[in-house]
């Protein structure tokens, strides 16, 4: 896994560092509860309050930037009567499940309007999820990873609440297509920030 990251904060590096006409940038740190959508609901169907993300942007203007997103979120579910057979052995119980999202993104943002405390944007991402699927059942362990092409909008607002601070609220739809190892994950996220800017005016 570590050569993923390595080449996602490479990739992410590179892009950044060839704004050389930046005007700013903005960095958000965002707690980021999550709704389970599609086949990982169906894995794992509760409501999760453990997700996080890091985004950075340097920004062209004050209305548009590229940038990159670190994150992850993970969904937990107890789920009664399942049965696993491992070769001539049958084990019936209550599965624990569980699902590790984390994507590896490089995004773009437009920011609709240039100056005013309320900063409506969208933004667009594109990239790497690392995505963890596990199922235990006393002492069976069944476990899938499979790193799968990821997209995700985001629509939201920032108010500013000085020069170089805003919070900020949006929503996030992560789409991860399947593949032979893994089927499409996706989730709705609530992501709510602090913000840290630098526009040059």
């Amino acid at each position: 896994m570590k050569i993923y990251y390595r080449s996602f904060f490479l990739a992410a590096f590179t892009l950044l560092s060839l704004s050389v006409y930046s005007q700013g940038i903005l960095i958000k740190l965002n707690y980021a509860p999550s709704l389970p959508m599609g086949s990982t609901a169906d894995f794992t169907g509760n409501f999760s309050g453990r997700g996080y993300n890091i985004e950075f942007f340097r920004m062209s203007d004050n209305q548009k930037g590229f940038g990159a997103e670190i994150g992850n979120s993970r969904f937990f579910e107890e789920v009664a009567n399942q049965t696993i057979n491992s070769g001539s052995v049958a084990v019936h119980g209550n599965q624990f499940r569980s699902i590790s999202i984390t994507p590896l993104l490089l995004q773009y943002i437009f920011i609709f309007n240039k100056t005013g405390p309320i900063r409506p944007y969208v933004t667009f991402g594109a990239g790497l999820g690392i995505n963890t699927q596990r199922i235990d059942m006393g002492v069976f362990v069944e476990k899938i990873q499979s790193n799968q092409f990821t997209v995700k909008p985001e629509l939201g607002m920032m108010y500013e609440l000085s020069d170089y601070v805003a919070v900020k609220l949006s929503g996030k739809y992560y789409q991860s297509f399947e593949n032979s190892a893994m089927n499409s994950q996706s989730m709705l996220g609530i992501n709510i920030g602090f913000v840290m800017l630098n526009f040059s005016n």
